[in-house]
């Protein structure tokens, strides 16, 4: 008998009951009392009813019908913590709690996220991290308001796992039977969050090229684009296709992306300029740009910050938005319009308004005093780097950690990193290593939680649900490219 029939055998009473009853359960839980939180929304979501899930984009039906639960929760003064539950019919519920992770600076509650939970059957929340704003890469919520720096760091994971329990226990009568976080991005350093802080509380969590070393992220662009912006050391994304093509060609083997990119010796310098300037060719001062990052900065404060993987830096929604600030999707990897603003600098911005509380200020105003400011300031409440993973371990979590290659958002060296000092913290205190709770994976080719030349595509969370409800540790995984049907096998980081 499978864990979903125990659910629905277990919800028979509530699951036979008319729509309208359903209906009226759902209407209910608008009048559900619980400390510190209001409710301001709760109906009922037929399947095909069409919601926009996505920031600007079209409605989409619902794949399932649900119960729409939203509210705030204010644990302290001056918080405001925004959350959605979405909860599946009784007879649809498999009897499992799926959080999911937001992404950039948050600001609204992923929707879409939420709709693939229910889609697996799954009562799923998010939050929008304590804040509503437009610009997911903007700090300007923060202004002065470390309250809601906080929220965003870690209090609204909690608040919302803590709020959607309640209010599934008020709707189905019974806890989740499991637990898991899932997130990417900034969502994936949530998920972190959730291991390090709050490890009771998840059986399984996928967290996907995490930003766990948020102020490190922060620093290491500021800098890189300060850099770039100097006289005659800056890149134009018209030089980006040459740089990627003599990485591949020193590489991939052939391939349209670098398999090992451990193993690659790639050096820039074979494109130095030797007579007129061209796209094809880099002059003195844009090779000692780009060897820099390849191999990363080291702050004031003495920290290293890893640089980016090759093979990947043409490719729309990578060096070109992150490092040059073109428009361009990095989730859709395409080409903005032509005339579409710069995105916004996320590292710029958290230094303005996180920092040096200062309207006016700009990258070429970064000082190392700014540096050392910002890590004693922050890095407690937004960094997710506590290598101390011994009480998810312990309860029997399962971490699935995953992260690209190609990823020109965040350096996969530091998910790398992470894992070393985990193993050094837990694996070597417990005699053994981390395959028993923690698996990273590295896919080749694959950009910033999803995309790219490479075969990437994985359900990480039926990978997940294996490892933690079938014992199925993930000793290789299958990746497909959506559209070319490309596969590659990819094995956990670090094993034989």
């Amino acid at each position: 008998m499978t864990l979903r029939s125990l659910a629905a055998g277990a919800l028979c009473v509530l699951a036979w009951l008319p729509a309208a009853a359903q209906t009226s359960a759902c209407s209910a839980l608008a009048r559900l009392r619980l400390p510190q939180v209001s409710i301001d929304l709760a109906v009922p979501i037929a399947k095909g009813e069409k919601l926009s899930v996505w920031r600007g984009g079209s409605p989409m039906p619902m794949p399932e019908a649900f119960c729409r639960v939203r509210g705030v929760a204010t644990p302290v003064p001056g918080s405001r913590i925004g959350f959605e539950v979405w909860l599946p019919e009784p007879a649809r519920w498999n009897g499992k709690f799926m959080q999911a992770g937001n992404g950039g600076t948050a600001g609204s509650i992923p929707l879409g996220s939420l709709m693939d939970g229910v889609r697996r059957g799954y009562a799923a929340a998010a939050t929008d991290g304590g804040h509503e704003w437009g610009d997911g890469l903007d700090y300007g919520w923060a202004w002065q308001q470390p309250t809601r720096v906080v929220d965003f760091g870690w209090r609204a994971v909690q608040q919302t796992s803590l709020v959607a329990r309640k209010v599934m226990r008020a709707h189905y009568r019974r806890a989740p039977a499991k637990s898991y976080f899932v997130g990417c991005s900034n969502g994936g350093r949530d998920a972190m969050v959730a291991a390090q802080r709050f490890p009771q509380d998840w059986d399984g969590i996928v967290a996907g090229a995490p930003a766990l070393d948020w102020l490190g992220l922060m620093i290491g662009g500021a800098l890189m684009q300060r850099d770039l912006a100097q006289p005659g050391a800056g890149l134009s994304a018209t030089r980006l296709p040459a740089l990627q093509a003599a990485a591949l060609a020193a590489c991939s083997e052939g391939k349209r992306f670098v398999e090992r990119p451990a193993q690659c010796r790639f050096d820039p310098g074979v494109l130095r300029c030797t007579g007129a300037e061209t796209d094809q060719c880099l002059t003195d001062a844009q090779l000692v740009t780009v060897r820099k990052v390849y191999e990363g900065v080291t702050d004031a404060s003495g920290a290293r910050i890893p640089g980016q993987s090759m093979g990947g830096e043409a490719l729309p929604g990578n060096w070109d938005f992150w490092l040059l600030r073109q428009a361009s999707d990095p989730l859709s990897g395409s080409r903005a319009a032509p005339g579409t603003p710069p995105p916004t600098s996320i590292s710029e911005s958290f230094f303005r308004h996180l920092v040096r509380e200062d309207g006016a200020f700009q990258l070429a105003d970064l000082r190392d005093a700014d540096v050392l400011s910002a890590r004693q300031r922050w890095s407690r409440d937004l960094d997710a780097t506590d290598p101390d993973l011994r009480a998810f371990r312990a309860r029997g979590g399962k971490l699935l950690h995953c992260h690209g290659w190609t990823d020109g958002a965040i350096p996969p060296q530091m998910s790398i990193d992470y894992q070393q000092r985990v193993a050094a913290r837990v694996g070597a205190e417990a005699g053994k290593g981390l395959d028993d709770f923690y698996r990273l994976f590295l896919v080749p080719g694959m950009n910033h939680c999803g995309g790219g030349a490479g075969p990437w595509q994985v359900d990480w969370v039926e990978v997940l649900e294996r490892w933690v409800e079938k014992g199925e540790a993930p000793a290789s995984l299958s990746a497909q490219h959506p559209e070319t049907r490309a596969t590659q096998t990819l094995r956990p980081h670090g094993a034989p």
